[in-house]
């Protein structure tokens, strides 16, 4: 049944990529992280479609914000699945803009050669890559869920901002977080890699077999996902990758005040890689 399901989804969503696809051939599929859905990315697909962009944000399978126990054992690779077969419904490979956990699906796909163009919005750190003292205490709550990697999480209100909301108004705070998700347990457990260092390594990035431009873009506020966690990867990317630091903002700013100033700066960013490389 839930095979049914998701096999449902796709084919529903990549009906719609076709049929968008046909007006421009500029496409961009939005990726968003954990406890989130689609509907994170409302600003940027607005801001993209009045660009002239084809836009798609697809929400990860049993995303909800009621419990979906069918969301219990699902990985990386599951998601992965799901969002290789969006991508591949366009003619032209699109540019896949991610946030937080959404980056690992991101980076895989590049490794397979179907992303035109990469962004990196507050990625975590990808196996092999330590992450800083600031990013494990803001996730700490995640390692006292019992029975992790077959159970599902939420962070509480409080958790969730000081992980991730403390840089938006608390009206928005409270906005943000009732929109938010319950996520599988295993993925968690599959992204924080010191603790399965004996499991499948989905974050294991292949850096040398993504041959595409790459942007990462971090938050100076950022307490998930730091900055050093992007300067780690930069490394990793060398001329293929660019950084551009947002000081004022933190984890969440798809829906800072100024996401708009963020999402201009991607999109010029994409335009200038596309005519560099013509």
């Amino acid at each position: 049944m839930k095979t049914g399901i998701i096999l449902f989804s796709i084919l529903f969503i990549s009906m719609t990529c076709f049929s968008q696809e046909k007006s421009t051939n500029k496409n961009v599929v939005f990726i968003h992280g954990a406890w989130s859905t689609g509907k994170v990315w409302k600003n940027y697909e607005t801001y993209f479609s009045q660009q002239g962009y084809n836009t798609i944000s697809p929400t990860l399978s049993f995303h909800s914000i009621e419990r979906n126990d069918s969301l219990l054992g699902m990985g990386i690779e599951d998601y992965l699945n799901q969002i290789r077969e969006v991508v591949k419904s366009f003619h032209n490979k699109p540019v896949v803009i991610a946030h937080s956990m959404g980056c690992i699906i991101a980076q895989r796909l590049a490794m397979e050669g179907l992303v035109e163009k990469l962004v990196l919005i507050a990625p975590p750190a990808n196996f092999g890559i330590m992450p800083p003292s600031e990013s494990i205490k803001s996730v700490k709550w995640v390692n006292n869920t019992k029975h992790l990697a077959s159970n599902l999480t939420k962070p509480t209100f409080e958790e969730a901002i000081n992980g991730m909301l403390h840089n938006l108004s608390p009206e928005k705070q409270k906005e943000v977080y009732a929109a938010m998700t319950f996520e599988s347990g295993r993925v968690m457990k599959e992204i924080i890699w010191i603790k399965n260092l004996l499991g499948q390594k989905p974050n294991k990035i292949k850096y040398s077999k993504i041959n595409v431009p790459v942007l990462f873009v971090s938050g100076g506020k950022d307490n998930a996902s730091p900055v050093k966690i992007s300067e780690q990867l930069i490394k990793k990317y060398k001329s293929k990758s660019e950084l551009k630091i947002f000081e004022n903002n933190a984890h969440w700013m798809l829906e800072e005040k100024n996401w708009n100033e963020i999402a201009e700066y991607i999109k010029k960013w994409s335009e200038n890689e596309a005519t560099s490389n013509n």
